[in-house]
């Protein structure tokens, strides 16, 4: 099935359905139809449409390519090479299919599978689109779309009379007409002469070339020279990548060839490597001066990320940046990846709807990794304006996305900001305010909104403003919002003091109440006027009640054992509740805890409570791993639940929220989070040991791996959030240090152990069969979050993991503030100074570590010769050596030895040393 997915035109592409303007009408519901091509094959095209979002975008289906050439219809090329025209693609009768028609007006096809489609605005309104297949050809789409009749034709790859110098100026044309010179060249520089020097540097490139080259992975248009020109950058994976001019005038001409680049050569030499190298995806941006292209490719299994820049009236391409992300940032399958590029950000989208965003001109940042495992897959991504881009996904529809306005790294020192409000009172006028008038009045424009009775929204902003809503001291916004989520049911008769569904129905009802508030505040368009705190405190709030209603449906659908211990859980906690408010002494234990959903925090510590009182009630291991994986899925949804609210609503977070502690990361959470790992360490060692039980211990492990890396990430938010070099700060990182030691060996020996463990000796049914073995990567994947170098290093130190071990040594720089050394130095201490293997070391280092290598030495003259050996500095050798002979107390065989490989240093560095050798020389004869 073809997924056909399009955004809104963009503001230089608005155009008007039915009245209403592009960009502002409502979201439009995703449809699905059938349409029949010619031959009574179904093309079933999925269709969605955003509304506030700039730009077009086309996705890919699994199995088709496709693009939008205008607001409604759209082109698409199945597996079976032929090409039709969905006209009235939001019609839901279904629209209509034209099949694309070939140059000699019969049936228009490509020659091999394709593999890309990109399509492109023109001043006409007539189609203009590229197909890219397996072959490496590339087809031209055009024609009328009002009539619906559209053709085909190859690009002509082989003219070299096609060749144009650049396409900044009226040279794009290509020897039509009568272009003058660039004002920007010099006059040696005419169209003619570009045009001879372009086609003679490329001519070998073009003869060389295979008849049937890896498929094309990507195809990108800019602007041209002017409106009926555009560029396009075509990425093939066998290594070519090439710019054409594309003429989308009433009449199209031919396309041009413009530039052919061959840079396997530079990445390879980036790479320092001589091993095949594959094109992924290309992306490129127009700037003043020239254009800026980013590449993806593939070499040994690995992706890569290279930046190249050409200037405008040149052919040649200069690498300016390269990068190897680290271990996990890319994704595993390279195959149909699209590379997005915008100012400094690269935004990277995989075939399975994961993603990662990196920003930097050496793309040195990871922003954001989204795991389609734990997030909605992502169909497709656009960027409105720079730092805002849009994704779209099935389920979620259009999110916004700002990866800049939060912090998505685990250990990144940041500001602080204070956890409980600040005055608000700025002026006089905060002390006139009265603060029931302003709930009040907050509380009544909200019950007016919901009946429909609300008014203009400058309206509801001025009573609000005059009641002193903004100003007032007892937060009125916050106050209605914790007023939503903690609302208790009516008391009703039978099973609503049970937890039945009177409970479930009235999580629900509090829910839709809160999101109504939402969206109350922001039509009203008061949220921007809310103090920041405020703001946050509100989203909190739903961060709170998404917790609470996960917890709720997981104990409504759990069998009737786990759905005992989730009450337990939600019993203990709502007793926590009652014992210090007694207005709540009427109400059952496990009532309060569903309703007063701001004091979730209380499930933590009810959950360890009722972790350690389960497992000593109960010796048998399969049983107590099954009271285990219960508390740890009610504590994890609870808190992904949570995360997945603050993930939908990113935009709406205060710029202070990336900088403070989540709830969700306060010592609560981590106490619970780290008494679950405890456990499950302990059961997954009792299980490896165990001879019937052996089975447990993948199990286990999945389990630990997934309380692993929300108690790191709850610890590294913890310490991020501490002052520099105060008290706190060094009690936090030593619970950082702690627990990361713990979990990631104990992660590591899972990964080891889940591999001998066959399938039947495993748990065949129940809740224990579910979940992902800990697999050596995984591990590699957090620890490399996580400052885990002893891990990496063990899994690294293996054959052929040396190339690993450069790469974490590039990439892990460490965190000074906190005394974190740098993967590098760890790796030098581990291999010279604690396991004696300083040859090992030197013989596989790469030159560009030689320098930092010699600093590290320089306290350990014992090996500081060795290193100044290996790169040359002999004379500096001598004298480390003359230093090591001559120490007192130094054994007399080692200082012969010393000596004389003192003197044999001085030999090889040359030069008038005849003075420094008698002193060698005196030396020994003592």
């Amino acid at each position: 099935m073809t997924n056909v997915w399009r955004f809104a035109p963009s503001d230089g592409d608005a155009r008007t359905n039915d009245g209403r303007d592009a960009r502002t009408r409502e979201t439009e519901a995703s449809m699905m139809f059938s349409a029949h091509g010619s031959r009574g094959e179904v093309v079933r095209v999925g269709v969605g449409r955003g509304a506030g979002v700039d730009g077009a975008v086309g996705a890919n289906g699994t199995r088709a390519s496709a693009a939008f050439v205008s607001d409604d219809a759209c082109v698409v090329f199945g597996s079976g090479k032929r090409g039709v025209l969905i006209m009235n693609a939001y019609d839901e009768g279904g629209g209509s299919v034209r099949v694309i028609e070939g140059e000699d007006g019969s049936e228009g096809t490509t020659r091999a599978t394709p593999t890309v489609c990109a399509a492109t605005r023109t001043p006409s309104g007539r189609a203009s689109a590229v197909v890219g297949d397996a072959d490496g050809d590339l087809y031209e789409i055009v024609g009328d779309i009002a009539n619906g009749k559209l053709s085909i034709r190859a690009f002509d790859r082989k003219n070299r009379s096609h060749w144009v110098d650049d396409m900044h100026d009226d040279e794009e044309a290509g020897g039509e007409g009568q272009a003058t010179a660039s004002p920007t060249k010099t006059p040696g520089k005419n169209r003619a002469w570009g045009a001879l020097r372009s086609a003679t540097m490329a001519a070998g490139g073009l003869l060389s070339r295979k008849h049937k080259p890896g498929g094309v992975r990507s195809l990108s248009f800019v602007d041209g020279s002017s409106e009926t020109r555009k560029r396009l950058l075509v990425c093939v994976s066998d290594g070519a990548l090439e710019e054409w001019s594309i003429d989308v005038s009433n009449t199209p001409r031919p396309a041009k060839l413009a530039h052919a680049h061959n840079i396997v050569k530079q990445i390879q030499r980036a790479l320092r490597t001589s091993s095949n190298v594959s094109f992924v995806s290309a992306d490129w941006t127009l700037t003043d001066v020239g254009v800026d292209i980013t590449l993806l490719v593939e070499c040994d299994g690995k992706g890569s990320l290279h930046r190249f820049q050409r200037a405008h009236g040149t052919d040649a391409l200069e690498i300016v940046a390269s990068a190897v992300p680290a271990a996990g940032a890319l994704p595993n399958n390279l195959n149909r990846v699209r590379l997005y590029v915008e100012g400094e950000d690269t935004f990277v989208l995989a075939e399975d709807g994961s993603a990662a965003m990196f920003t930097g001109l050496d793309y040195s940042r990871v922003l954001a990794r989204m795991d389609a495992s734990n997030h909605e897959p992502i169909l497709d991504v656009k960027c409105v304006r720079p730092g805002e881009w849009v994704l779209l996904s099935d389920e979620g529809g259009v999110t916004t996305f700002n990866p800049h306005t939060r912090q998505t790294t685990p250990r990144r020192a940041g500001k602080v900001t204070p956890n409980k409000r600040t005055s608000r009172g700025d002026g006089p006028s905060a002390n006139a305010v009265d603060d029931a008038d302003a709930i009040e009045c907050v509380r009544t424009e909200f019950e007016n909104y919901l009946a429909g009775q609300s008014g203009s929204r400058d309206q509801t902003k001025s009573r609000l403003r005059a009641a002193g809503a903004f100003v007032s001291e007892a937060v009125p916004f916050a106050t209605m919002s914790k007023s939503s989520i903690d609302a208790l049911p009516k008391k009703l008769s039978g099973k609503s003091n049970r937890g039945g569904p009177s409970i479930e129905e009235h999580v629900a009802e509090k829910i839709g109440r809160y999101l109504s508030f939402l969206d109350f505040l922001t039509e009203s368009g008061v949220w921007n006027d809310i103090d920041s705190d405020e703001r946050l405190e509100i989203l909190t709030h739903g961060e709170m009640i998404s917790a609470t209603s996960r917890f709720v449906d997981l104990k409504n659908t759990a069998d009737d054992e786990a759905r005992t211990i989730l009450e337990e859980i939600a019993t203990h906690a709502g007793a926590e509740m009652k014992a210090i408010d007694s207005a709540l002494d009427e109400r059952s234990d496990l009532e309060v805890c569903f309703s007063r959903s701001s004091e979730v925090c209380s499930m933590f510590p009810a959950t360890a409570s009722v972790l350690e009182k389960r497992l000593k009630e109960d010796n048998d291991l399969e049983k107590r791993a099954l009271i285990l994986d219960t508390c740890a899925r009610g504590l994890l949804v609870s808190i992904e639940a949570a995360n997945d609210f603050r993930r939908r609503r990113t935009t709406m977070y205060p710029h202070s929220a990336s900088s403070g502690v989540s709830w969700m990361c306060e010592m609560e959470a981590r106490e619970a989070l780290h008494a679950l790992a405890s456990v499950t360490i302990k059961l997954q060692a009792e299980a490896a040991e165990s001879t019937t039980g052996v089975g447990l211990g993948p199990v286990l492990g999945s389990r630990l791996q997934a309380v692993a890396a929300p108690l790191l990430d709850a610890c590294a938010a913890y310490l991020n959030a501490a002052l520099p070099h105060s008290t706190a700060r060094i009690d936090a990182h030593d619970e950082y240090v702690k627990n990361r030691t713990i979990l990631l060996s104990a992660l590591l020996n899972c990964a080891k152990q889940s591999a001998t463990v066959p399938q039947q000796s495993r748990p065949q049914h129940g809740p224990l069969t579910e979940g992902v073995d800990v697999t050596i990567e995984s591990v590699a994947a957090v620890a490399e979050a996580h400052f885990g170098y002893a891990e990496l290093f063990e899994i690294c130190d293996t054959a052929g993991g040396v190339p690993r071990l450069h790469h974490y040594m590039r990439t892990l720089l460490g965190a000074q503030e906190d005394g974190e050394e740098s993967f590098a130095h760890f790796v030098y201490q581990k291999l010279a100074i604690e396991q004696d293997r300083d040859a090992v070391l030197l013989r596989d280092l790469p030159v560009e570590f030689h320098g930092d290598l010699e600093r590290f030495l320089a306290s350990h003259p014992d090996l500081r010769w060795l290193m100044e050996l290996r790169v040359g500095k002999y004379s500096e050798a001598s004298e480390t050596l003359a230093a090591i002979g001559n120490r007192d107390g130094a054994d007399a065989l080692k200082k012969r030895r010393a000596l004389s490989l003192a003197k044999l240093a001085l030999l090889a560095a040359g030069g008038n040393v005849e003075d420094r050798m008698d002193v060698i020389d005196t030396a020994l004869a003592a």
